[in-house]
């Protein structure tokens, strides 16, 4: 299921990559979200995160204190987000009604494994080339995530008219406990207290596991 996952994320980036910036058009994308919090930007965009909004506070005031950018250990976090799309489809495969009926130190831990401490800017990512079948190969950056795991995560670096300067950067990010290999759709949301890097929406919940 993980390599079929790698193949599917190499065939969109196939698909857009030379003109494109992994970008789906949903809104996402939409830039400084100044006087919000990563929270209060997530509950003004149900479309694209009510489902997370719902797991964030299912998984405890410690975690919503953390999206609220109020943790003093952690003023400041990247956020490597699943979309609806991605909780609604595991609830689904699962047959599981509500967010509410997930585990809530399961959905802590799910959540801890995307997050990483300080701002994570497209520009403070190196660029990389995946290895076999997706695996960590060269260039890129390891991130040890608040879970205490490691993603690697890199850009593509492309070409627009012969000027790379121009041309789109895609993210990439590949949890190392699951190996899974995922594109990034949207990149370099800020609000406030944090960075996001919105996921594909071909990521499914427990992918990073």
């Amino acid at each position: 299921m993980r390599n079929l996952t790698f193949v599917i994320s190499i065939v969109a980036f196939l698909a857009v990559g030379c003109t494109k910036n992994n970008y789906i058009d949903t809104g996402i994308s939409d830039g400084r979200h100044e006087g919000e919090s990563l929270l209060e930007y997530m509950e003004g965009d149900s479309y694209n995160w009510d489902s997370t909004v719902l797991m964030v506070r299912h998984a405890g005031e410690e975690m919503v204190r953390l999206f609220e950018g109020q943790d003093s250990d952690h003023k400041e976090i990247t956020f490597f987000g699943l979309t609806n799309h991605s909780i609604r489809r595991y609830l689904l495969q699962n047959g599981i009604e509500r967010v509410t009926d997930l585990d809530a130190d399961w959905c802590r831990s799910i959540l801890l494994k995307h997050i990483i401490d300080g701002k994570i800017y497209r520009t403070d990512i190196p660029a990389g080339e995946p290895g076999l079948y997706g695996t960590a190969g060269t260039g890129g950056k390891t991130f040890t995530t608040l879970a205490g795991t490691q993603v690697w995560v890199y850009v593509v670096v492309q070409e627009k008219d012969g000027i790379v300067e121009q041309a789109a950067k895609p993210i990439y990010i590949n949890f190392l406990e699951s190996n899974g290999l995922f594109a990034i759709a949207s990149g370099d949301i800020e609000p406030d207290n944090c960075i996001v890097h919105a996921l594909d929406y071909n990521f499914t919940l427990g992918d990073e596991e």
